[in-house]
């Protein structure tokens, strides 16, 4: 399976020689993260491509076809792991614990039914004493916590960028 969900990233990026069942957010180069963080057009594709070849219902130009309501549940896979991608930025910066979810194989995440659902896309792993808004976090409380978390994703992908 991983041949086939990885067969746009491997075209995409070519520079990363490590496209296969066992790959993780964080194997990938800060540049290659960088592109599926900020939503790239090429990423878009890619990560598209992965997730229906994942949940077996083609490739990604297979996704017009769908029903309205596959295709929602599939955004919401698309949606949880480019959070995914924004979440390992900001554990490579010593903001964010990993979770154990982000530590899975992308392969892994994408067959898993949980991201699909509309509450994984409230999960965000906890913040270190480094993210720029932890004092703040401390002091909310249920979903502003994870707003809280997310406000900082622009400032840590012009941090990562700064550092590729």
């Amino acid at each position: 399976m991983a041949h086939a969900a990885f067969r746009l990233w491997r075209r995409y990026f070519s520079q990363h020689p490590l496209w296969n069942e066992k790959t993780r957010w964080k194997d990938l180069s800060h540049s290659v993260l960088l592109r599926f963080a900020s939503e790239h057009t090429d990423a878009q594709r890619a990560l598209f491509d992965l997730i229906m070849v994942c949940q077996e219902l083609g490739h990604a130009d297979d996704g017009q076809s769908l029903d309205l309501e596959t295709l929602c549940r599939l955004f919401n896979g698309y949606f949880y792991l480019v959070n995914q991608a924004q979440c390992e930025i900001m554990a490579r910066l010593a903001w964010v614990q990993r979770s154990p979810r982000m530590e899975k194989p992308l392969v892994d995440l994408a067959c898993d039914p949980f991201i699909y659902e509309t509450k994984a896309l409230l999960e965000i792993p906890a913040p270190c004493p480094k993210h720029p808004g932890y004092e703040e976090y401390r002091r909310s409380q249920g979903m502003e916590r994870a707003v809280v978390v997310r406000k900082a994703i622009g400032q840590a992908l012009r941090h990562l960028r700064a550092m590729a």
